[in-house]
């Protein structure tokens, strides 16, 4: 290895590159090949060969000599800064987020040039993965997943939404009616279950299966989505930076004059469930000149509008409200379903103080609040006591002594109110968010499927200060994926290694079970 090219771990750039120009007692001397950096003394352990031509890429990370941790992340290096984002590892593809559109890299002859085209054939890249799924699944006649993995931010739902398009610009019956309507299921997913946090704008905050039926000859049949684990203490609550689900927004700033007074809306500092978090709206130029003043929050005013290549809150709520009438919602349909939003954030505006003259230690709602419960009890078409009663009490049911049966209300403290107004906050938006999911499946129907392709899109990692259970389960689901991963790619294929005698050195990995 004397003289050799070699790479060592470095804290700040991951691996730097170097060669051995002496064998020191304590270990190896290291010279970087950034002459500005002194000589580091190793160990042989923490040394990993590098490739002859360090500046040549390969489309296959297996098609390196060495194939190593510091040589294909130095292979996924090169290609990003040439412009190629799509790596293999063998039938598996590494996607880098460019944060950038790429001429031409989905267009429509793009499309047309991978189809039936086998893995390797062409650059790597994303509709590569779904043909070699549609072919595997005509010849094997078996249904095909494709997992999407990765953390928040990394491209996930836009890779999904490139192997949908795939899938149905190729195999479906012309681009009609069904396909488009497979497609623009993504806006509306987007727009309720997706938020702005720390690290994506557009951060999924729940997991879907999307599955695209075929019938006898290969052709789209249908669909159906399957989704779980929605980020529900999001509605109540973000963390600063952060903001609630879009739709929330996109009904501020989007909604016309007439429904934004029927829905008593204001701007996002306005209501207690999004003043907590950014109260900034996605805005373009363009767009940002629609919005009146009284519909922008403080923070807003002082600080402009947040930027993003794909969002736009005004332009998003044009785009959804649309999307949700192509998929068979009527005009009193769609504003049941924005009533139902903007009674999410009024019930968030209801607060509670101590009730002197009950004895029992129970409270009542602030004279202060009373505008936000009748406008959230018409809204949702309850009388106003019941809901205060709702609110403030808890219904209890004796089972033993006395009558069994016997209904009992219990008065609620302040804290205890407070929790069950969140409560029923997180549920009526998560029984909303059911709801849309079920009208797409409707819009989408299959009569017959022989097979399907599965696109699971996992919502990403993320790390807060305080993590929520929804939060806490994906982050789960990850390493478990990722433990799925070790176990197919690592620990089976060098145990394969080992049964056929091949002397394949064995690459070290950290074995996630004990996290799990």
């Amino acid at each position: 290895m004397n003289s050799e090219k070699v790479w060592l771990p470095d804290p700040t750039e991951g691996f730097l590159q170097g060669k051995i120009v002496e064998f020191a007692d304590d270990g190896p001397v290291v010279q970087p090949t950034d002459r500005s950096l002194r000589p580091i003394t190793t160990s042989y352990d923490r040394l990993y060969p590098a490739e002859e031509d360090d500046t040549k890429d390969v489309d296959d990370n297996c098609g390196l000599m060495y194939l190593n941790e510091a040589t294909l992340l130095n292979n996924i290096k090169l290609r990003y800064k040439k412009g190629k984002i799509y790596t293999y590892v063998a039938n598996i593809l590494i996607a880098v987020n460019p944060y950038t559109s790429i001429p031409d890299l989905y267009s429509s002859k793009t499309i047309r040039q991978y189809m039936g085209k086998s893995l390797g054939t062409l650059p790597p890249h994303i509709f590569a993965i779904a043909d070699k799924a549609f072919r595997d699944m005509k010849v094997l006649k078996t249904s095909q997943s494709i997992i999407v993995s990765g953390e928040s931010g990394a491209g996930k739902t836009e890779s999904t939404k490139y192997i949908l398009n795939y899938l149905c610009s190729n195999f479906g019956q012309s681009a009609g009616s069904l396909e488009r309507k497979i497609l623009n299921a993504n806006p509306i997913l987007e727009s309720f279950g997706n938020a702005k946090t720390t690290r994506n704008n557009n951060s999924s905050r729940f997991g879907k299966f999307i599955e695209i039926h075929f019938d006898s000859r290969c052709q789209v049949a249908g669909g159906y989505i399957s989704h779980y684990l929605l980020e529900r203490a999001r509605v109540v609550s973000q963390n600063a930076q952060e903001r609630n689900y879009h739709i929330f927004y996109q009904l501020c700033a989007g909604a016309s004059d007439a429904m934004r007074k029927k829905l008593k809306l204001g701007a996002p500092d306005a209501f207690r469930y999004l003043s907590g978090g950014c109260t900034q709206y996605f805005l373009t130029k363009q767009s940002e000149r629609s919005v009146a003043a009284d519909r922008l929050s403080a923070e807003h005013k002082k600080k402009g509008c947040l930027s993003d290549a794909i969002i736009d809150d005004v332009i998003g709520f044009q785009t959804v409200d649309k999307d949700l009438g192509n998929i068979g919602m009527s005009d009193a349909e769609r504003m049941e379903v924005y009533t139902t939003i903007a009674a999410v954030l009024h019930i968030g505006n209801i607060s509670f103080e101590e009730d002197p003259d009950d004895n029992r230690g129970g409270c009542r709602v602030k004279e202060s609040s009373e505008s936000s419960l009748l406008t959230t009890a018409s809204l949702l078409g309850l009388d106003t006591d019941e809901l205060r009663r709702a609110l403030t009490a808890r219904v209890m049911q004796a089972t033993k002594g006395g009558y069994k049966g016997t209904v009992i209300m219990v008065p609620l403290k302040v804290h205890e109110a407070n929790s069950a107004r969140d409560a029923l906050a997180k549920s009526l938006y998560s029984r909303l968010f059911d709801y849309i999911v079920m009208r797409i499946n409707h819009s989408i129907p299959f009569q017959t499927s022989n097979y399907y392709i599965g696109v699971l899109d996992i919502a990403g990692f993320e790390y807060f200060a305080v993590n929520s259970y929804e939060q806490f389960c994906i982050n789960y689901c990850n390493e478990k994926l990722q433990q799925f991963f070790n176990q197919r790619i690592l620990k089976d294929e060098q145990e394969l290694y080992k049964k056929e005698g091949l002397g394949v050195k064995n690459v070290k990995f950290v074995d996630n079970q004990d996290c799990i």
